[in-house]
């Protein structure tokens, strides 16, 4: 539920003017009534924090959801077009080129080598915690489509 903190809300702030009926009459509506995440008279709530957080950000988690969707189906195609740019500069023995629009560079199959982590702790637990290194990771949000 959005209850409003507008003063001038003749039905007592019972709740936000986007849920009101008589909002087309009403001479007090709110600006941002149509907006209630945006608005900074709505008050939000709901039974648990997570259900009054779920209702001040839906509009960010639907943007954020749609945006997220989109992003997966581009890499999608990026990988399909890249795949094929691949095989093409195979096909015609091309190992790089430059124009205005993309500077590409054909990379070929080779062997990379690691340290297996897993093992050195596990075989070599000191000379594991001697080299370990340490950093600092900044706060972040991580969000899957489903």
């Amino acid at each position: 539920m959005i209850k409003c903190k507008n003063d001038g809300c003749p039905e007592n702030n019972i709740f936000c003017c986007s849920e009101c009926e008589k909002k087309n009459e009403c001479g007090s509506v709110c600006p941002s009534c149509n907006k209630p995440n945006e608005c900074e008279d709505a008050e939000f709530e709901g039974t648990t924090e997570l259900e009054v957080f779920q209702n001040k950000t839906a509009t960010v988690i639907k943007a954020i959801a749609e945006i997220v969707i989109q992003k997966k189906h581009l890499e999608e195609q990026e990988k399909l077009m890249k795949e094929k740019l691949q095989a093409a500069m195979e096909q015609f023995s091309i190992k790089s080129f430059d124009n205005e629009l993309i500077k590409v560079t054909y990379m070929n199959e080779s062997v990379r080598n690691s340290v297996d982590s897993a093992k050195l702790k596990k075989k070599y637990p000191d000379i594991a915690a001697e080299c370990n290194k340490t950093s600092n990771v900044k706060a972040f949000v991580k969000i899957e489509a489903k």
